[in-house]
């Protein structure tokens, strides 16, 4: 069994204040993440609601051929905005060094 001493307290103060800048550090970027994924949730919730509106538009008109605008549009809008908004997400993770 080896047994080390503490060394001295200068040693000892740097070890404490860079183990302080890293939590800090560590809990910036978790804030950081946090706001992101709140972000890109929110994106998707928003282009997911304006899809249904045009979705809901098509049953309400009384074309045929203007309710399949509003329907395929709807749809379209939807989905690729979801898309759009977690492909943006992913690659500003990818550039903060998440994953």
């Amino acid at each position: 069994m080896v047994i080390r001493s503490q060394g001295p307290s200068w040693v000892q103060a740097e070890y404490e204040r860079i183990g302080r800048e890293r939590l800090e550090a560590e809990l910036d970027m978790a804030r950081v993440r946090r706001r992101d994924m709140f972000r890109s949730a929110l994106e998707c919730a928003v282009s997911c609601a304006v899809g249904m509106l045009g979705i809901g538009l098509a049953v309400h008109v009384h074309d045929p051929a203007t309710g399949m605008i509003f329907w395929w549009g709807g749809l379209v809008v939807g989905y690729s905005g979801m898309a759009v908004s977690l492909v943006t997400a992913y690659r500003r993770g990818e550039t903060r060094g998440d994953w």
